[in-house]
């Protein structure tokens, strides 16, 4: 069985990323019509707007909703606001107001919050009176439902309302379904939360995702900023989530008219965000409707620019992994992992195709119980070995016949080609809306991007790639010699200096990595990645096209020189896996639309290729002139002893 068992795991890998290439089609197809995205404004700056302005406040919606806006948020209002404005006054325990309207939405939306039973407003003189339970009541912020008025002029200019919910003191379940029925009366078709809490945190999430249920309302989940209970209601939700980007205003002080504009657009394009919540920037100086109005007609004028429409999304399509889909995408990752695990294990070719059909079988059996999980544990899997694989399979190419350049092209073709088409597969096994919201999200970013370049380091000091053709026990033996020679030798004070180095840089490199860095980025860097990506549409990565692919160019040029050159090589195959991990941690960003993954790939790869060929050109260059330096050197000896000898 043995070389058509080896035939029949190629084989099974092919499936499995023509599977995998299916799926990218596919989940391509549903990304390019899920491009209409909302301008919303803040309800609360409208009214400071028209304050400011002067206009009515329909004359303002009017003029905002033509210079790009098309949604607004409505605020909930608060009883001491109420007051606060003189819409309603109090007296000892009563609150009076001239419109018995106002008293009585009062009395409503206190009885129907926390279940009271306060009577109708009673007409006096001057008005309407309504009795409270006690004046320190007042000191609550106790709220008396949303804008309404504010939501009815909206509407009435085609603005579409957004309720901004609040979580109150004091909810409970009979205080959701009156906080329920104030997003119906405004018409709202989306939620977004106001504050550090979603609706309903700590106990009552569940109550109110059953609520959501029964409405037709979008639920709004701002991305970088994480507001408490919003992942859980997001889980129960998923169908209902859309991504919301805003710019806050301690933040938005720090920007630009078009850094802002920018950024926006960069968030719409990358992370599949539908709703853009804008705040007015009302630290640039100047007439304020005119600077807002300038700022939502270049914000909607760029999105269009970039092939999106402004408008009402609809929601994400309800996409999952079917069975048949997973298996196949699920044995392209299996066979990878079979492949790796026979580098440092004697497998035969049987044993590797059993172990392929135990893997696939566990596979399915973690999709059947639990498909996110199985999702996030093969990508992460798959994000770990195919870097190093990738390697091994680069480095055999250099080893066939041909010219030095034709080895070396061979090599990076096959470490690069083999790298996206696992990144390929990565990205089917999250084959779901749920993903694509952020709603579930891949799993171990830091850890995946360390393992790989961790294990090369130690597959280099074990001389993995030189013993490749002795048995696996004689491998072993070389290995375990060169790590007791390693910890034997003493450490100098410079390579001690140098290591701390070395762990400084890999723990910076870490640090950037990931959703949340645990560093902040430069400014020069921010206005780099701006220049580059109004330069070539997408950016690349700056890991990729100036670290690892260019070094990864230089390592298999060096692999196919003579010994020495081959130790430089396999040594700069370290700084170039930190290319590869990010090509797959590309990929492993499921809420980044698959094109654009894909393109930012392409980018990082012809930028780097030619970096790294200049590269090589640099150091032939520096090589021949070193070898005719020493040939000079070695001629002016070889003089002065032919001229003595020619006197002799």
């Amino acid at each position: 069985m043995g070389r058509n068992a080896q035939l029949s795991l190629w084989l099974f890998w092919t499936v499995g990323v023509s599977a995998a290439v299916f799926a990218t089609f596919w989940r391509w197809q549903i990304e390019r019509q899920y491009r209409t995205v909302a301008l919303v404004l803040d309800g609360n700056e409208v009214r400071t707007l028209h304050a400011l302005t002067g206009k009515t406040l329909d004359e303002l919606l009017r003029e905002l909703k033509r210079y790009g806006a098309n949604a607004i948020s409505i605020p909930a209002e608060l009883l001491s606001d109420w007051v606060q404005k003189g819409k309603v006054k109090v007296e000892g325990n009563l609150l009076f107001a001239h419109e018995f309207e106002t008293l009585n939405q009062v009395r409503t939306s206190l009885n129907r919050q926390f279940g009271w039973d306060l009577p109708e407003p009673k007409r006096i003189q001057t008005g309407w009176q309504l009795p409270l339970p006690s004046l320190e009541f007042l000191t609550l912020p106790i709220h008396v439902g949303l804008a309404k008025d504010l939501a009815e002029k909206a509407r009435k200019v085609g603005l579409t309302t957004i309720a901004r919910l609040p979580n109150p003191t004091g909810l409970t379940e009979i205080g959701i379904k009156f906080w329920v029925e104030e997003i119906r009366s405004i018409g709202a078709l989306f939620v977004i939360f106001e504050g550090e809490e979603v609706f309903g945190f700590r106990t009552l999430l569940m109550q109110v995702a059953d609520e959501f249920k029964r409405t037709n309302c979008q639920i709004g989940i701002l991305e970088l900023v994480t507001q408490k209970g919003d992942k859980v209601l997001a889980t129960m939700l998923p169908e209902r989530v859309v991504r919301v980007h805003s710019i806050g205003s301690r933040e938005l002080i720090n920007f630009s008219q078009p850094e802002l504009v920018d950024r926006f657009v960069r968030a719409v394009r990358e992370r599949n965000i539908r709703l853009c919540y804008v705040h007015f920037p009302f630290h640039i100086k100047g007439e304020p409707l005119a600077i807002a109005a300038d700022y939502l007609s270049s914000l909607r004028a760029e999105l269009e620019r970039r092939g999106f429409e402004v408008g009402v999304p609809l929601p994400m399509p309800q996409v999952s992994t079917s069975v048949w889909l997973w298996v196949l995408v699920c044995l392209g990752a299996v066979t990878t992992g079979v492949a790796f695990l026979s580098l440092f294990v004697p497998l035969s070719s049987a044993q590797q195709f059993r172990l392929t059909i135990l893997g696939l079988m566990l596979g399915l059996v973690l999709f059947l119980l639990n498909s996110i999980w199985a999702a996030k544990l093969t990508a992460f899997g798959i994000a770990v070995v195919a870097p190093i694989l990738a390697i091994w399979l680069g480095a055999k190419q250099t080893l066939k016949s041909g010219s030095r350049w034709r080895r070396a092209l061979m090599g990076i073709a096959t470490c690069l080609g083999f790298t996206i088409l696992c990144g390929l597969i990565e990205s089917a096994v999250m084959f779901d809306h749920r993903f694509w919201l952020k709603v579930s999200e891949f799993s171990g970013v830091k850890v995946s991007q360390l393992l790989p370049f961790i294990m090369l380091v130690v597959m280099i000091f074990a001389q993995w790639f030189d013993t490749s053709e002795l048995e696996f026990s004689e491998r072993y033996q070389v290995a375990r010699g060169n790590f007791h020679t390693l910890f034997e030798t003493s450490v100098k004070w410079g390579q001690a200096i140098a290591l701390l180095f070395l762990l400084a840089a890999v723990a910076y490199w870490i640090m950037r990595t990931g959703n949340e860095p645990g560093v902040g980025v430069p400014m020069w860097e921010i206005k780099l990645r701006a220049t580059i990506e109004d330069i070539l549409g997408v950016r690349p990565r700056f890991k990729e096209f100036l670290i690892g692919h260019p070094a990864l160019v230089l390592a298999f040029f060096f692999l196919t020189g003579t010994h020495l050159e081959t130790k430089i090589g396999q040594w700069l195959t370290v700084p170039a896996i930190i290319g590869l991990s990010s090509v797959m941690n590309t990929f492993s960003h499921a809420h980044t639309p698959i094109a654009f993954s894909l393109l930012r790939t392409f980018h990082g790869i012809w930028l780097g290729v030619i970096i790294g060929v200049l590269l090589v050109w640099v150091a032939k260059g520096f090589s021949a002139a070193r070898d005719l330096q020493l040939k000079n050197v070695s001629d002016a000896k070889s003089k002065p002893a032919q001229a003595k000898s020619s006197r002799d």
